[in-house]
């Protein structure tokens, strides 16, 4: 599913089709709300109470992530990231591990430069 340019779209209404993050643990699923032709996209993840990210995460696009609903903990740090808060990470940039202590809603954008 991708929104189209001018289109709306409730996240809630029922009308979001929900699958599984390639390459997240069970647990995380997203709904893509627009995908760029550079392979940069924009989705809503939603990760499970209770799910873990065992190790540090890394990856080779810019994040960034606002935190919609629920807590996540990192586990390396002991600094709980709640609903309402920010988080950017640069390409190479380790982050994590972590694990979810309520559902989370998280606006994600995922982008190169």
């Amino acid at each position: 599913m991708a929104i189209k340019a001018g289109e709306y779209f409730q996240l809630k209404s029922g009308e979001a089709r929900w699958t599984h993050a390639k390459g997240e643990p069970e647990g995380v699923d997203e709904v893509v709300l627009h995908r760029h032709r550079d392979g940069s996209y924009t989705h809503v993840l939603r990760v499970r109470e209770g799910v873990k990210f065992a190790k540090p995460v890394t990856h080779e696009f810019y994040e960034e992530a606002y935190y919609l609903e629920g807590e996540m903990l990192n586990t390396k740090t002991g600094k709980t990231i709640s609903a309402g808060e920010y988080v950017f990470h640069k390409p190479g940039e380790p982050h994590g591990p972590f694990k979810s202590l309520k559902t989370c809603l998280i606006l994600e954008f995922r982008y190169y430069k």
